[in-house]
């Protein structure tokens, strides 16, 4: 079945060229990753910033996280409240 679920809490830093691109959709779909957007501040005209926690399998995490810096998203772990 392979190995436990894990949690992380990234931020993501958008570049103003990947904005209007569905990449939760894509965490969803392509890496069976599971979103909680925790903060957003999205703007076309800059870019923006994303706050997540996600939730998969380590490998998809990892998977996951290497598409979105691939996009030029710039990852950035962040500790969770609750930790």
């Amino acid at each position: 079945m392979g190995t436990p679920a894990s949690e992380t809490r990234v931020r993501l830093n958008y570049p103003i060229e990947r904005v209007r691109e569905p990449v939760i959709y894509h965490l969803i779909r392509d890496y069976h990753l599971i979103p909680n957007v925790r903060t957003a501040n999205i703007d076309v005209h800059t870019g923006g910033v994303l706050v997540l926690d996600l939730s998969g399998e380590p490998e998809d995490l990892a998977a996951g996280l290497g598409w979105l810096q691939s996009l030029g998203i710039r990852v950035e772990s962040l500790p969770r409240e609750d930790e």
